[in-house]
C-alpha cells in the first residue's frame, strides 16, 4: 500500500516510472525486538501489551515469537515493580496496569541469560480527536480513499505525537508550525473501499521517539516491517546491559491514546 501523506496547506505532485528491485540484503544473527508500546486513555481502562520477536531478513514476513522470557515494568518514583505475564492466545506479554503522568518508568527483560532495560520514560500528553471525515478529492490512481484527520494540539508545551492509521500504516508530527491550533490533514487510502472500517489512534511522543518512528517509517514504506534487519539499523532507548554489543531493537514508550473510527461510503 502507497504510504500518502497530504497536508491541507501543501501540495505535491510527482509522477514517473520506476521498477521495483527486490534487494539480496545481508543478513545477521537475530536481535531480540521488543514492541513496548504502553498506553492511557481517560476513562477506560487498557490492558498493557509487549510483543517479543527475533528479528529475521528484511523481506521476511513475520518474526519469530518470543515468549520464554521474564519481562517487568519497574516504576522508579514509587519502588514498584509490576511483572508481564504471557498471552499463549494473542502471542503478547500483558499487564493489567494504567500508567501515570509524572511517573518514572523502565523496562526490563531477561530472554537466555541476557538482560535488557530501557531508559527511564515518562507518559507523555496527547489531544483528543475533533473530527475524522471522509473528503472528496484523491491521488495519483483516482480510486484512494481520502480521510481527513482533524485535532486541536495544545498551547501549554512543545508536543510531538504519532499516529496509527490502521493496516501497519504510521504517521508522526510535531506541532512546530500549528502549537496550540487545530490542525488538520489528508490521508489516502488506496486499499479500501464503500463499508470498510478505518480506526484511527493518536498517540504522544517525546522527541527522540518522533526521530526514531520518522526514520523508521522512511526505511519501511517502501516494503519489509518494521524491525527486520534493514540496510541501516536504527537503535531504540534499550540496551542489552549483559551484552552490549548484541542490543536489541525496539522501542519502550508510555503515551497518553486517543481513537476515532469511520465506516467509508
Amino acid at each position: 500500500m502507497k504510504n500518502n501523506f497530504i497536508l491541507l496547506c501543501i501540495g505535491f505532485l510527482m509522477a514517473g516510472c520506476e521498477e521495483v528491485i527486490q534487494l539480496d540484503l545481508p543478513t545477521e544473527n537475530p536481535r531480540l525486538v521488543i514492541e513496548a508500546s504502553l498506553k492511557m486513555s481517560p476513562n477506560e481502562s487498557i490492558t498493557q501489551e509487549i510483543k517479543l520477536s527475533l528479528s529475521g531478513p528484511f523481506y521476511q514476513e513475520e518474526n519469530p515469537i518470543v515468549s520464554e522470557a521474564t519481562l517487568k515494568l519497574i516504576d522508579l518514583s514509587n519502588n514498584i515493580i509490576h511483572e508481564f505475564e504471557y498471552d499463549n492466545t494473542n502471542l503478547v506479554y500483558t499487564l493489567q496496569y494504567t500508567p501515570i503522568f509524572g511517573t518514572d518508568y523502565k523496562i526490563r527483560i531477561v530472554y537466555e541469560g541476557e538482560i535488557y532495560e530501557s531508559s527511564i520514560e515518562q507518559l507523555m500528553y496527547s489531544a483528543p480527536i475533533d473530527t475524522i471525515l471522509q473528503g472528496n478529492n484523491t491521488l495519483f490512481g483516482g480510486d484512494e480513499k481520502e480521510v481527513l484527520i482533524s485535532f486541536t494540539d495544545s498551547e501549554e508545551r512543545d508536543d510531538y505525537y504519532l499516529f496509527d492509521l490502521g493496516m501497519n500504516l504510521f504517521l508522526t508530527t510535531k506541532d512546530e508550525f500549528y502549537q496550540g491550533n487545530v490542525f488538520t490533514f489528508s490521508y489516502f487510502y488506496d486499499e479500501l473501499i464503500a463499508g470498510d472500517e478505518i480506526n484511527i489512534e493518536i498517540m504522544g511522543i517525546d522527541e527522540r521517539h518522533f526521530n526514531f518512528m520518522t526514520i523508521l517509517i522512511e526505511q519501511t514504506q517502501e516494503g519489509g516491517r518494521p524491525f527486520n534487519t534493514t540496510p541501516s539499523t536504527i537503535r531504540g532507548n534499550i540496551t542489552n546491559i549483559t551484552n552490549p554489543n548484541h542490543y536489541p531493537l525496539g522501542y519502550f514508550r508510555l503515551s497518553e491514546t486517543y481513537k476515532a473510527s469511520l465506516i467509508l461510503e
